[in-house]
């Protein structure tokens, strides 16, 4: 499926070498027919099954990546998969189009987000970009659209971020697409002097699956805040916050690993920020007033005020707590009194406990039962791939006396007979998705 954003199509040996085959059975015509889609969804497709191959080990992931055309490529597919670097396959013709180029990634990529912000302005009936982004904005919320059904998902996802990043530019002249390893949809819009990134895709994502807790225009809020009142750890209030360390660059923020194990890499990691109105800061190393431990500890220290909801959910014998109400609900895995309090209410001196979401912790007694922990980890499992943007981990952690002591091996499988908790039942609702 050419708009497949997050999947391979295919991976296979060729040549004796493992390779991945990214497919497009569009008409020539059918391709120059939306441009700028054409050209994100190709440079996504293959930047995305390039960061797979290098995580599962390969070797030369550059040369790996094979987009398969049916008809005779146009000019704008061709340019979107020079920039990347792609081996363009057309019958029996094969060849590398070029190096990858992140200044063309992002050139190419900045043309198509501005040409497709004026395409769905006019699709929704307006010139007003802003009035757009409200129209398209209040359709998606009427009826969102599945994530299965991805034409029509990844499309809306684009068109909401293009109409977004157009008010970016506007307030913030100077800024820009360009290539980012820090989202699912590779695209982030850069303000103007390169220092601050935002993520629209990751935001349209969840206006998508989260429903009217989000909005786009709460990003422009960000950036605002972002600008014009910078985070300060001297004066701010300190936070920590969950999450997974391929998102960070570690060697310039204040963090700390759950566990110190290094089998334990899945683990998200314990990141110190000032919290803002609409922002989250993330404190860095060379920007504190203080030791970094003492500023982690101030963190924490705030984080005990915070108030959340516990719901319960019961699943067969399995008794479930989930923890929502806050942006920081996932992180009261780390308020020891918290836990305490959650050991008690299940009766059980060792939960499993994970982190699948932003604003979402859920935890359950730590039965011996492999079958109910099974219940869990699909549990788990579900909503970490159904949160978009707002990801944070699918690990299964082992808690003791309020603290995460160890995690769930992956042996441990997801048990296919857990209940479907469908769309909208009790779990979604818990969940906060509409």
């Amino acid at each position: 499926m050419y708009c497949s954003l997050d999947k391979i199509d295919l991976a296979a040996q060729v040549d004796g070498r493992e390779v991945a085959l990214q497919t497009d059975h569009r008409t020539t015509a059918e391709i120059e027919a939306e441009p700028e889609l054409s050209a994100l969804y190709a440079m996504t497709r293959v930047l995305n099954a390039r960061e797979h191959l290098t995580e599962a080990g390969h070797p030369d992931p550059t040369d790996a990546v094979r987009y398969v055309v049916s008809a005779e490529p146009p000019a704008v597919l061709i340019e979107a998969l020079r920039a990347v670097g792609a081996t363009l396959e057309h019958g029996p013709q094969r060849g590398r189009l070029g190096e990858l180029s992140q200044v063309a990634i992002g050139e190419l990529a900045d043309r198509s987000f501005r040409a497709l912000a004026k395409r769905a302005a006019r699709r929704v009936g307006t010139r007003d970009l802003a009035i757009a982004l409200r129209m398209l904005e209040d359709q998606t919320l009427a009826e969102p659209p599945l994530r299965t059904d991805e034409e029509v998902y990844w499309q809306r996802v684009l068109e909401l971020s293009a109409l977004l990043g157009e008010l970016l530019r506007a307030k913030y002249p100077g800024g820009r697409w360009a290539y980012t390893d820090r989202s699912l949809v590779p695209f982030g819009f850069q303000l103007a002097g390169g220092s601050t990134v935002m993520f629209p895709t990751n935001r349209a994502q969840r206006v998508i699956e989260d429903g009217a807790d989000e909005s786009l225009f709460k990003l422009l809020l960000a950036a605002e805040e972002t600008i014009d009142h910078p985070p300060d750890a001297a004066t701010g209030r300190l936070m920590p916050s969950l999450r997974h360390r391929g998102d960070l660059a570690l060697d310039e923020v204040v963090w700390r690993a759950l566990l110190d194990e290094p089998e334990a890499i899945d683990l998200p990691v314990v990141v110190c920020g000032v919290d803002g109105e609409t922002t989250f800061g993330m404190v860095r190393k060379d920007a504190i007033d203080r030791p970094a431990d003492e500023a982690m500890a101030a963190a924490l220290e705030n984080l005990a005020d915070e108030q959340v909801e516990i719901d319960s959910l019961q699943l067969d014998e399995l008794s479930v707590r989930v923890v929502t109400g806050s942006f920081y609900a996932a992180e009261k895995l780390l308020d020891r009194a918290f836990m305490r309090k959650l050991h008690v209410e299940l009766a059980d001196s060792m939960l499993v406990a994970a982190v699948p979401a932003r604003g979402l912790l859920v935890v359950a007694p730590a039965h011996g039962d492999r079958a109910l922990l099974g219940r869990f980890v699909s549990l788990v499992a579900m909503h970490f791939e159904e949160s978009g943007g707002r990801a944070i981990s699918a690990s299964v952690m082992l808690v003791t006396e309020g603290r995460v002591a160890g995690f769930v091996q992956t042996e441990v499988r997801p048990d296919p007979e857990t209940p479907e908790l469908e769309r909208p039942g009790l779990l979604r609702r818990l969940f906060g998705r509409r």
